[in-house]
């Protein structure tokens, strides 16, 4: 009897901090890790068969995930030190998630929702984009810092597209029906290098797989090859994904290592022409194949060593590979950051490989990627503008070999000026990024990254 009293107390309890107008939407199925509950000033730890209203947030803890059923029969994973609030739940009308941070994985029910099929039965939005949901089974992430969000599609049908600042949800059809159309398989990138989203491409289908069995979005620690190597039954010089991919596939990646001409099937197809991405104007399409790293909305770079599957339409990287949790696995002697930047890590220093979106015949292999001459292409060499990255750091003194403004030349008559202090002002100082664990140039121990271009130079 206490037991139920006490049961009913918290129910009244978390009502309340609703809000008198708030109503159940939700119920919690499943909690892994720790994750937090956010309904107007009450706040409580989510658990297992508690209901979650209309305006509640949730938010979760590394390693944690949520697992919602809601009252359409929809579900909704929230992923790892992921934050979302439920802005509006309707059963007659469409629904309004917000994805703060962080990534969830839903499946939205295709019939109980009395709505037009031609009309999104949800809406999920960030920052910066939205995307309309008509009944399927999708990921969608954003990154806080980089500011980019990214869709993934695995069944139904979405629609994705911008967010600008000052639109609110009673624009959000109109925004969306001017948005790009994703397909199963397909992906789609919005960020603020970009004036739209990537016009929709392949996923690497290896990747698509990993991810559409992962809903709980765990076990993602595989960032990099670690430990001891075991001996693998693939060639060296050659990924696993090219091992499994078609005769033409292994046939190139065979050529590659040996340096020979190896036999190709007779009446192999050839690979369509955009394929290999594109860049039109504002439309930009990745290659169709492309590896993503989910969170940051970073695209791997698939450069002319990579080859065609003709079983599954798609190149295939001679570099990358993913783990069973669809997470990216870098070569040995690279890093990949949380916000998706590629890093390069050898005896001379870091180096920031430029990831920037290009077709595939314009990109470089990895180990043939040559440092740019000039300032770094993510950098603005005006001290006054923003930078990228909100972590970098002025250096010490100019570098004297550094060309500077010029100067009259002195008047042998007259006595050598002394040599001035160090500058350290903003205007002259020379803007570098730090990469985390990496110290300023002038201090002993490391040196500080470059940004190097993958596109030919």
């Amino acid at each position: 009897m206490m037991n139920r009293l006490l049961m009913i107390g918290f129910l009244v309890f978390t009502c309340l901090g609703a809000g008198e107008s708030a109503k159940n939407v939700a119920i919690v199925k499943m909690v892994r890790g720790s994750a937090s509950l956010q309904a107007g000033d009450t706040s409580a730890k989510v658990k297992q068969g508690m209901w979650i209203r209309e305006g509640s947030m949730i938010k979760t803890e590394p390693r944690s995930f949520v697992r919602l059923g809601f009252v359409d029969k929809s579900t909704m994973n929230v992923g790892p030190s992921s934050q979302m609030k439920i802005e509006k739940f309707n059963k007659n009308e469409a629904s309004v998630i917000n994805v703060l941070s962080g990534k969830i994985r839903s499946q939205v029910s295709k019939d109980y929702l009395n709505i037009d099929k031609d009309k999104s039965k949800m809406f999920v939005k960030s920052k910066s984009a939205v995307m309309g949901i008509r009944g399927t089974d999708f990921i969608f992430s954003t990154h806080p810092k980089t500011g980019a969000s990214t869709a993934v599609l695995f069944e139904g049908s979405v629609v994705f597209n911008n967010l600008k600042p000052g639109e609110g949800a009673r624009d959000l059809e109109s925004i969306v029906d001017r948005g790009r159309r994703i397909n199963p398989g397909q992906f789609s990138v919005s960020r603020p290098d970009l004036k739209k989203p990537t016009v929709p491409a392949k996923m690497s289908s290896v990747q698509l797989k990993a991810l559409e069995k992962n809903k709980s979005f765990l076990n993602q620690d595989n960032k990099s090859a670690k430990g001891p190597k075991k001996r693998s039954a693939v060639p060296p010089g050659l990924s696993g994904a090219v091992v499994a991919s078609d005769g033409e596939g292994l046939s190139k990646g065979l050529e590659k290592v040996a340096n020979v001409s190896a036999t190709r099937e007779p009446g192999s197809e050839k690979p369509d022409a955009q394929s290999k991405g594109f860049i039109k104007g504002a439309d930009v399409k990745p290659v169709d194949g492309s590896i993503v790293h989910i969170d940051s909305g970073a695209v791997l770079p698939l450069g002319v060593d990579s080859s065609f599957d003709s079983n599954t339409q798609e190149w295939v990287s001679a570099s990358f590979e993913v783990d069973t949790a669809g997470q990216i696995v870098v070569p040995e002697g690279y890093k990949l950051t949380d916000e998706g930047k590629l890093i390069k890590l050898g005896e001379a220093g870091p180096i920031e490989i430029n990831t920037s979106i290009r077709p595939l015949d314009e990109v470089k292999p990895l180990d043939g990627i040559e440092p740019i001459v000039g300032p770094s292409p993510a950098s603005d060499p005006d001290p006054s503008s923003p930078s990228d990255d909100d972590d970098d750091e002025p250096t010490d003194p100019l570098d004297p070999d550094s060309p500077g403004e010029p100067t009259a030349p002195l008047d042998p008559t007259e006595p050598e000026p002394m040599p001035r202090p160090p500058v350290t002002s903003p205007d002259t100082v020379i803007q570098q990024q730090n990469l985390p664990g990496t110290m300023p140039t002038g201090t002993s121990g490391t040196s500080s990254p470059v940004r190097v271009n993958v596109g030919r130079q």
